[in-house]
């Protein structure tokens, strides 16, 4: 069926073509949330050139969301190298969090003193 003109090519949720299927009557699902969860805790470093490992890499997360437990200093978010200045900031205050939707592993580091950060994963 097309939309504005344009033809309709129906993909998984990977962008995979879905070979078979109609698209002058397609079919329609969309799946909401996910299958398992996982939490945990880790303190973030309290040197600016240190960044900890927060939340390891999962391959098919969906998201991950980290909240800052201790709550008094801020932290910073991102890969291995993060730091002050190019970190994604999270306040600093208690149950300050951010919601990321990667597979990838996340540091934090916080340059004033060491904060305890959760975290909760859907994959």
């Amino acid at each position: 069926m097309p939309i504005g003109g344009a033809p309709v090519t129906l993909v998984d949720r990977q962008g995979n073509d879905v070979g078979g299927v109609s698209a002058s009557s397609p079919s329609f699902s969309r799946s909401v949330g996910s299958s398992a969860l996982a939490t945990g805790q880790a303190a973030s470093s309290i040197s600016p050139a240190a960044a900890t490992l927060i939340v390891p890499a999962r391959a098919g997360r969906q998201s991950v969301v980290i909240s800052n437990i201790t709550g008094t200093q801020p932290v910073y978010l991102g890969t291995s190298a993060v730091a002050a200045a190019t970190g994604l900031f999270v306040a600093g205050a208690v149950g300050a969090s951010v919601s990321i939707p990667t597979a990838a592993a996340i540091y934090a580091t916080s340059p004033t003193a060491a904060q305890t950060l959760s975290y909760m994963e859907t994959y």
